[in-house]
This record gives structure tokens, sequence and C-alpha cells, in this order.
């Protein structure tokens, strides 16, 4: 006759045949590890894209960068064409200004070079004009009337002083120079011989024809007087 076994323990005591129970516990414990794992899978990939992302815009920075800097170049090297375009205007203008005048200065001072000296150079002192202050407007493209009386340098060599001392003499009597100085005068040798090698500082008066005609005039009518 079988035997009948009858086990009165509590359900959460009975033994359980094969496998593992977790329990409700267990199961909510290997649910959020799961979570979590989903999240830093998730975050890690958005990150990862972001990198990317990063990676193609920090590629573009640099293509324009380097566009950048051939278009810096390349203004650059425009602005130095311009200044050297501007400088040769401003050349081209200035012996305009005075261009019948040039032609009267340069033989009036080729004819009182006297004997024994010779010129190198001979040219004007080109003051520096003042920068306008951020926000001035008033200085802004106002025409500058052009001087009458400039600054110049002549430099040149001598055989002796007397002949030197001549020439200034006669640039002093000019009627383009005055105020002449002797800037410097230094020794120097060329061959066997000795010579000078001088600079002058002086006064160009540009003097246009009716300035001539009517200072020509004065002299005249002074002549005159004294003769009368």
């Amino acid at each position: 006759m079988p035997m009948i076994n009858i086990n009165l323990l509590p359900k959460q005591y009975m033994k359980r045949s094969g496998g593992i129970s977790l329990g409700k516990h267990g199961i909510y414990t290997i649910a959020a590890a799961a979570g979590v794992l989903l999240m830093f899978a998730a975050v890690t990939g958005w990150q990862l894209y972001k990198m990317e992302e990063l990676n193609g815009q920090m590629e573009i920075a640099r293509a324009r960068t380097a566009q950048l800097q051939r278009d810096i170049k390349l203004v650059d090297a425009l602005i130095d064409i311009k200044a050297k375009i501007t400088d040769r205007l401003k050349a081209v203008e200035r012996l305009d200004r005075h261009r019948s005048a040039w032609v009267r200065i340069l033989e009036n001072l080729s004819g009182n070079v006297p004997d024994f000296v010779w010129m190198s150079r001979f040219n004007e002192v080109i003051e520096p004009q003042a920068k306008a202050a951020p926000g001035d407007t008033t200085s802004v493209a106002q025409p500058r009337s052009v001087p009458e009386v400039k600054a110049a340098e002549i430099e040149g060599f001598t055989f002796t002083l007397n002949a030197l001392a001549s020439f200034m003499i006669k640039l002093m009597r000019s009627d383009y120079f005055d105020e002449v100085d002797l800037v410097s005068s230094e020794v120097i040798a060329l061959g066997r011989q000795k010579a000078y090698n001088f600079k002058l500082s002086c006064n160009v008066h540009y003097l246009s024809d009716e300035e001539l005609e009517r200072k020509f005039s004065q002299e005249s009518s002074v002549e005159n007087e004294n003769i009368n």
C-alpha cells in the first residue's frame, strides 16, 4: 500500500526541486541593473555620435582657417601693392603740381654749381602727416593747399671748401633757394685726392610763372627807382 507524505510547512519554507529561486527582489535587482546598463549604453552611443559630429565640425573649421589664411595673405599682398601705387601716384602728383617750377629749379641749381663741386642727391624733406583722431571727421578728405616753400637737402662732393662756400653763396642769391646751411662735411679719399662729402639744408621756393613775373617786375621797379 503506497505512502502519502503531507508537508505542512509554509510555502516559503518548502524546498524547491531544481533551478535557482531569485524571488521578487532578485528579479527587480536584475531588471534595475539591465536598465542601468542600457542607460550607460545609450549615453555612450550618444557621446560617440556627438564626438563624430564635433570631429566633422573641427575638420570644417580647419578648412575654413586654411582658406582664411590664404585670403589674409592675398589681402596683405594687395594692401602692399596699393601702398606702392599710392606712393608713386603721390610722387607723380607732387611733380605735376610744380612741373614747370621744377624745371626752372633744377636749371637754376645746376647753373649755380661751381667748378670742383658736384652733387650726388637733391630731394625734398617729406614731413609726416598727423593722423586724425578716432571719430574726428573734420580733417578727413580735406584738401590741403600746396606749400610754396618746402625744405630740401642737397648732398655732394667738393675738392675745396672755398668752392663749397661759393656754391652756398650762389644758392642764397638765387630766387629759388634760401636758408642755406651746412649740415655736415666729412673728409674722404678719392684715390689719391682728398675731397669733402657735404650735406646742405635749404628751403625751396616753388615760384609759378605769375609769381616770377611779379618778382621780376618788382625788382625792375626798384632798380628804376634807384637809378632815378
